[in-house]
């Protein structure tokens, strides 16, 4: 497992990201957070928008303020399963929160956060999909 995560490690993980979505023929952004949720490289593909590029950034910087992955973070606050116990992102003052699939966190051996990775192309199933892969690769390093 990876113990750090710096300018080499963000570059794995997003070029890992855009290989794979470029096999599945999606325009697609990645993107790598630090533990303060400060951006250390983002990358779009040609034909993926700008849009792409804020929301990977968005969902990476969400996962680390909460600690945890986004696909979480909406389960346990958002979803309409939770009735009147579900909230609104706005309650939260911080308008990068994107408590959608894709943010990643990535933790060393010993489970402290090194920061997190988003991405933004596909439907939320692809997006989750290829950043586990991506995590994958990182932590396999």
């Amino acid at each position: 497992m990876a113990a750090r995560l710096g300018l080499k490690e963000a570059r794995l993980i997003v070029d890992t990201m855009l290989s794979e979505a470029e096999k599945r023929g999606i325009k697609f952004a990645g993107a790598v957070v630090d533990a303060g949720g400060d951006l250390i490289h983002l990358a779009r593909m040609d034909g993926a928008t700008a849009l792409n590029a804020r929301m990977a950034y968005n969902k990476a910087y969400t996962a680390t303020k909460w600690q945890m992955d986004t696909r979480v973070l909406k389960t346990r606050l958002f979803d309409m399963s939770l009735g009147d116990e579900r909230r609104e992102i706005g309650w939260f003052c911080d308008p990068l929160y994107t408590p959608v699939w894709g943010g990643i966190v990535l933790r060393n051996a010993d489970g402290v956060m090194l920061g997190a990775l988003g991405e933004s192309g596909g439907t939320y199933q692809q997006d989750e999909e290829i950043g586990q892969i991506a995590a994958k690769a990182f932590n396999d390093r």
